[in-house]
């Protein structure tokens, strides 16, 4: 078994389905528009980055693709605490420390190497 169970093509399958729920979540859980902006613009960007590594041309190395990942997991999860501290919604905070949770324990678990290797 290795360190890094996971393959960057599940890794951005999983990102791909999960990120549409970071886009659309500041609508339905009726999010402060500002913190719902941004939580937008991080999924679309999250989006973004999978797409690009999904690609079979590859437009973006693997290791930018990991720092893309890791920041935007770390920006996702800071979001949610600053919500928390400054009294929003208690959802909010629990939806965003969540979801950017999840999204840096995928990403540690997630083997950036090229395909078939």
């Amino acid at each position: 078994m290795t360190a890094r169970p996971i393959g960057i093509s599940v890794h951005d399958a999983l990102v791909l389905a999960t990120a549409p729920l970071l886009m659309i979540a500041p609508y339905l859980l009726t999010f402060n528009v500002g913190i719902g902006y941004l939580t937008f613009f991080l999924g679309a960007s999250l989006m973004g980055v999978s797409l690009a590594g999904a690609s079979p041309k590859r437009p973006l190395s693997l290791s930018a693709h990991a720092g893309l990942d890791w920041a935007i997991g770390i920006a996702i999860f800071s979001i949610g605490v600053l919500a928390g501290i400054t009294g929003q919604d208690t959802l909010t905070t629990i939806f965003l420390v969540g979801f950017g949770a999840a999204h840096l324990a995928l990403t540690a678990s997630t083997r950036y190497s090229a395909r078939g290797a």
